[in-house]
């Protein structure tokens, strides 16, 4: 192989890698970045719910426990429950449909991955010379991964790119 040659596939293999490790840093960021939204998500739920429960159940027994006291102000406490009964219904419900906690864990799956490319092609670009199998087995990870990775919403992975472009 000539000079000019090897030139030209040493030019060719490092902007792919280049390529590669710029794709599964972004990729890595975003998911880091949706792992952090669901489980956020997930948690002020699941807070909101667990309060919203227990004001619901001390509403529910003012009845019992003091009669003089809801008497006079039954109407603004049935109000209060049924409203506040309603409430963490709703977000009950947003919970179940939405998923957030399982959505997080995929999302930290995949990033988790991204991240052990990323070590990889780190390691690849210390054992230059020309490690074409290795890449090549790291490209095909890579699309597996692109295949069975979560989706990120656009506005986080817009917001991840710019994260990820700031600390490189």
């Amino acid at each position: 192989m000539g000079d000019d040659q090897h030139t030209i596939l040493t030019e060719d293999f490092m902007r792919i890698l280049h390529e590669t490790e710029t794709r599964v840093r972004h990729s890595a960021h975003a998911h880091w970045a949706a792992t952090n939204r669901m489980d956020t998500l997930n948690r002020i739920t699941t807070i909101a719910t667990l309060v919203g429960g227990f004001m619901v159940s001390v509403l529910a027994a003012l009845p019992v426990l003091y009669k003089n006291f809801y008497q006079p102000h039954s109407d603004v406490l049935n109000a209060g429950l049924f409203m506040l009964g309603g409430a963490v219904s709703v977000i009950s419900i947003l919970q179940a449909v939405q998923r957030w906690g399982e959505r997080s864990q995929s999302h930290f799956n995949a990033a988790s991955a991204y991240s052990s490319l990323r070590r990889k092609l780190e390691m690849l670009r210390l054992n230059l010379p020309e490690s074409v199998p290795q890449l090549s087995v790291i490209l095909e990870d890579l699309r597996q991964l692109g295949e069975t990775a979560p989706a990120v919403p656009e506005g986080l992975w817009r917001k991840a790119v710019r994260a990820a472009r700031n600390s490189s």
